[in-house]
């Protein structure tokens, strides 16, 4: 019996090659169930291909040239136009009863996008938003973060690294939040409050660190940046301006495209909100003990000087 319905027995013959430096010699090729056989003019055997694997490129209406694999150098020339048509047959029939992964992501991505768009009618744009910055796990969270502080600093950066600066700015962090993972940057520029992304990171201006000289004052917009990341999810303020669309890919995808970083990177820019109880810049953090030693903070003044 052969692989097909219709076929009792199928043969022919071809010229077979072993091998590029091999003479082609002539041969009985026989289709079975799962297997193309292939045996001399005396009934012996010579190689057995299974057919799922052969590879068939056609020349003519008639003629093909079958290997058992993509490119092996054992090769077979048939001219036989019913023992052809056969063999692509359980190709395509092989084909249509393999799995296809990538056809199954896209409809599960569709569904899941329908879904999600149906649900944010019904919940709100609000919840949705909440809900892809809330059901992130921790290591994604911070990865975004990262993503995020570079796109920042590329718009409007880059980022001010004298290492006086940056060393008083960890001793300013160890200070005012000895147990919490944060991390504190400067930008060179304007702005009235700080902005705070996840996984810890609080990013102040110029103006915050190198207009007063009073390192209270820089302590008090740190302070306050902390209190906004105990207090409210950043990614999700930034999501919910970005709109429903951002955080369904978000929830389906597990990622952001760089055009969505983008877009997240630049509304983090833009917004001078302060999301925390108070809409003014925060008081001066008043302390019996200074927030930095005087050589730490003329550091931290300095932290954007070129030289």
């Amino acid at each position: 019996m052969t692989a097909l319905k219709g076929y009792e027995r199928l043969e022919c013959t071809g010229l077979w090659r072993s091998g590029p430096a091999i003479q082609r010699r002539e041969v009985v090729v026989s289709c079975g169930q799962a297997t193309l056989i292939l045996t001399d003019m005396q009934n012996r055997p010579l190689a057995h291909w299974s057919l799922a694997a052969v590879d068939v490129q056609t020349h003519k209406e008639d003629a093909a040239t079958l290997r058992p694999a993509p490119g092996s150098e054992e090769s077979l020339e048939i001219s036989d136009k019913t023992m052809l048509e056969a063999l692509l047959k359980v190709q395509k029939a092989i084909d249509r009863s393999r799995p296809h992964p990538g056809r199954l992501r896209f409809i599960l991505a569709v569904t899941s996008v329908i879904l999600l768009s149906f649900a944010t009618l019904i919940w709100g744009p609000q919840a949705m938003t909440s809900y892809a910055s809330n059901v992130l796990p921790e290591a994604k969270r911070i990865q975004i973060g990262r993503v995020l502080e570079e796109r920042i600093g590329q718009l409007a950066g880059p980022y001010c690294t004298s290492p006086e600066g940056i060393r008083s700015a960890a001793l300013l962090v160890e200070r005012l939040a000895p147990s919490a993972p944060l991390e504190l940057l400067v930008l060179p520029g304007q702005r009235a409050a700080p902005i705070v992304l996840p996984g810890g990171k609080v990013i102040l201006f110029d103006n915050m660190v190198g207009q007063s000289d009073d390192p209270a004052v820089t302590a008090g917009f740190v302070v306050s940046a902390i209190a906004t990341l105990n207090h409210v999810e950043p990614l999700g303020l930034y999501l919910e301006d970005a709109g429903p669309f951002v955080s369904i890919s978000l929830i389906t995808s597990n990622e952001l495209s760089s055009r969505q970083v983008d877009q997240l990177a630049k509304i983090a820019l833009s917004d001078q909100r302060w999301p925390t109880s108070t809409l003014q810049p925060p008081a001066p953090l008043r302390t019996t003990k200074p927030a930095l030693p005087d050589g730490a903070w003329l550091g931290l003044q300095a932290i954007c000087s070129s030289g």
